[in-house]
């Protein structure tokens, strides 16, 4: 039986696909820039715990799933003029039509995030100079399902974890 340290994950930035799909279109997001390229933070935290003056603990419970996901762009990248459409024809109808669903996912790996609902909310800063220079994209999503998750075999003892959390692990993770 192999242990933690005989199995080897395996991630690549090629294998990360960001998806932008609405009634009027589908686009592959690229033109990342180097280094990163992505991040996510959701709004507010799901459980934050509250002390009160005399030590007494509580927690507050959020079910906010709102979650800003940051694309980080080269300038030359076909994916930052579709993104200036889609905020252009959002600008216009102001009315939520030009709206998309964003899903990211890790081709190599479990990890997605799934938004059905999500807009820009602005243009990014935008600088030139001698170099290729980077734009960052702010996407606000409504209501992300998120499921950060390996790159790598999951042990017996792992599935065995998973399972009891009612988490089914596809046969091709498992050692």
């Amino acid at each position: 039986m192999a242990g933690t340290s005989e199995i080897l994950g395996t991630y690549s930035p090629e294998n990360i696909v960001i998806v932008l799909s609405n009634s009027k279109m589908s686009h592959t997001i690229s033109g990342y820039a180097d280094g990163t390229f992505m991040s996510i933070t959701r709004q507010a935290p799901h459980a934050a715990l509250y002390t009160g003056a005399d030590l007494s603990n509580a927690r507050v419970v959020r079910g906010n799933k709102g979650a800003t996901v940051t694309l980080t762009l080269h300038q030359a990248g076909e994916s930052n003029d579709v993104l200036s459409a889609l905020l252009a024809a959002d600008e216009l109808s102001r009315d939520g039509s030009d709206c998309f669903s964003i899903t990211i996912k890790d081709t190599i790996g479990r990890s997605m995030y799934y938004s059905p609902v999500a807009f820009l909310g602005n243009n990014p800063d935008a600088s030139f100079g001698v170099d290729i220079e980077t734009r960052d994209w702010q996407i606000h999503c409504v209501s992300l399902t998120q499921n950060t998750a390996g790159n790598g075999k999951v042990t017996p003892d792992g599935v065995g974890t998973l399972q009891a959390l009612d988490v089914e692990v596809d046969a091709r993770w498992r050692v």
